[in-house]
């Protein structure tokens, strides 16, 4: 017989325990490992909740064989897993656009300290969890925002669905994606390019990526297709007309790669003035009604913020200017995370980064690039985090967990995470140094970034898909709602930039999850986990490799000895599958 799981409204048993803390931190360091890996490589992250909420209740259940398994237990756990993922988009959003700089222009911008960035990004996320504690009361509790995220992991916990046989599975489909990636990185890590149409302009490259037929799922339709059609209009219309026109090859892809960039940077900024304006009030007037414990820890947080800030190389006046800057991000984040399912944490970064490049500018005070980059670091992981902190509220309401347990393992999990963030990224910018801002390692969001911050190669081309994508975004608030998000606008310019190699496996993955909503709803979840399964996997299995080739190995050895676990690993998940199957039946 399964495990059943007791659950209180009052929520009379704890959640947070030590064995909660030591499976969410163990947890969100693997995400936190495996997001950098996807972050880099598919230029998005979908929220990590579901694999978070199977596989912290599928290890309490194996270790809890002998009772019943506290969802409370399950679900805190589960909510300090998930910060690693937040803290890794944050981090590999932002930081690796210094590369890209000293790599494309030939600049020197230091390479931070990975003990001060680490601390960067521990109180950054700290800041992001506390700050999200007074917006819980209003967002979560009183206007009782959807947070579809957090909403889907507690009704998993609910349903029972994190059972053994649930956590099996999904390290079989992430071992078996494991083994899949890693052969392919070895045999054929470009894809394949389809040559014959490069004599008109047509430059065609395909990977095989589970991880984004997963990713393409996991976003839906919507997403999707946008993302696809991004990849036609830049790859099948634009280039080739820039071809015919004289361009070379490499800067025809480049315009349409700063075109998309200025479509995602529009959209963005479009989604936020058109979202924040009519819900102002609506917005900022929970921070005003803090409770009292809250009012004692703000200062003593600001005044440390604010320090870590200037020990990175930060100006005062800029670290005070970042530190309010994240104070009304945050809570953007946090609303905009529970009515839309979506943080665009670097965009928050941006915007602040740019409002005080401009307040320097007008000042005629100096602002370095390294600076400007540590300050979009520090406002995108603190608005990555609120946007976590606030699916986990919600399912802790929905659940009944207590509210401060999930408090308590996440600040414990941000901080590890935190501290340990910059050792990862060091592991990519080692092991990926060859293939790092290619097609293969694009790294969309920190070219933005970088963009952003020096300027773009075609700026009338970077400011043309900025101005369109603006008003599109502010304009379809307007149309009548039938009409409304029929082309998502920032996927789109993510399609522009990538081009096909990506768009192609996300537009099956989109496709196979319209195919299953249609013909097999009852299919959903178990479409979910093995998304879930193959992101993790090829996530994991990238980074692994990688590792190992700063520690000395070739590629193709630490790529084999990776293969040679996961294969084995993989067996022993399939056996477990039929145990639990055999255990259920009898």
């Amino acid at each position: 017989m399964g495990k059943t799981i007791r659950s209180s409204v009052d929520s009379e048993n704890p959640g947070f325990t030590l064995r909660a803390a030591i499976i969410g931190v163990a947890l969100s360091l693997f995400l936190l490992m495996s997001s950098t890996y996807i972050s880099i490589k598919l230029g998005a992250l979908p929220w990590p909740i579901v694999f978070s909420v199977i596989v912290s209740g599928g290890l309490i259940k194996l270790l809890n064989r002998s009772q019943n398994a506290n969802i409370h237990e399950i679900n805190t756990a589960q909510a300090g897993a998930s910060i690693g993922g937040l803290v890794a988009a944050g981090i590999a959003f932002t930081v690796p656009g210094i590369l890209y700089l000293n790599q494309s222009q030939n600049l020197q911008i230091a390479w931070p300290n990975p003990w001060l960035l680490g601390l960067l990004t521990a109180i950054a996320g700290l800041l992001g969890v506390l700050l999200s504690v007074p917006l819980k009361y209003t967002f979560v509790d009183e206007e009782q925002l959807p947070y579809p995220s957090g909403t889907a992991g507690a009704e998993l916990l609910k349903l029972g669905k994190t059972g053994g046989k649930q956590l099996f599975f999904i390290i079989a489909v992430g071992s078996g994606a494991a083994v899949f990636a890693l052969v392919r990185d070895v045999y054929f890590p470009t894809g394949f390019a389809i040559s014959a149409l490069a004599a008109i302009g047509i430059f065609l490259t395909f990977f095989p990526m589970p991880l984004g037929i997963g990713g393409g799922y996991i976003l839906g339709p919507q997403a999707g297709f946008s993302w696809f059609l991004g990849a036609v209009v830049g790859w099948l219309v634009i280039v080739p007309l820039l071809f015919h026109k004289g361009y070379e090859p490499d800067s025809a892809r480049a315009f349409v790669q700063n075109s998309g960039m200025g479509v995602v940077l529009g959209a963005g900024i479009g989604f936020l003035v058109g979202y924040i304006i009519p819900r102002a009030k609506r917005i900022f007037a929970p921070i005003f009604k803090t409770r009292d414990h809250f009012m004692r820890l703000a200062p003593w947080l600001a005044l440390f913020s604010v320090t870590i800030l200037i020990l990175t190389g930060v100006p005062w006046l800029a670290g005070l200017l970042a530190l309010l800057g994240t104070w009304m991000m945050v809570t953007v984040a946090a609303r905009m995370t529970g009515e839309t399912n979506i943080d665009p944490l670097e965009q928050f970064g941006i915007f602040t980064g740019l409002v005080i490049a401009f307040i320097y500018k007008t000042a005629s005070l100096e602002l370095s690039m390294y600076a400007s980059f540590m300050i979009v670091a520090f406002v995108s992981v603190a608005c990555a985090i609120a946007g976590d902190a606030g699916h986990d509220y919600k399912s802790a309401s929905i659940v009944g967990t207590r509210f401060f347990d999930i408090v308590k393992v996440d600040i414990i999990a941000v901080i590890c995470a935190g501290i340990a963030a910059p050792f990862v990224i060091e592991m990519i910018r080692d092991g990926f140094s060859e293939t790092l801002f290619t097609p293969v390692m694009p790294a969309p969001q920190a070219q933005m970034v970088a963009g952003s911050i020096f300027g773009f190669e075609y700026p009338l081309a970077f400011i043309t898909g900025f101005v369109a994508a603006f008003l599109l975004e502010i304009g379809e608030r307007f149309l009548p709602d039938k009409f409304r998000h029929k082309v998502l606008v920032m996927p789109l310019g993510i399609g522009m930039f990538l081009g096909f190699g990506l768009a192609i496996p996300i537009a099956v993955g989109a496709l196979i999850r319209v195919v299953t909503d249609k013909t097999y709803p009852h299919l959903y979840h178990a479409g979910l986990l093995i998304a879930a399964g193959v992101m993790g996997g090829e996530g994991i299995a990238g980074f692994g490799a990688g590792a190992l080739t700063v520690l000395g190995l070739s590629f193709k050895v630490g790529a084999f000895s990776l293969t040679g676990i996961f294969g084995v690993v993989l067996l022993v998940a399939l056996r477990g599958c039929f145990s639990e199957r055999n255990t259920k039946l009898s």
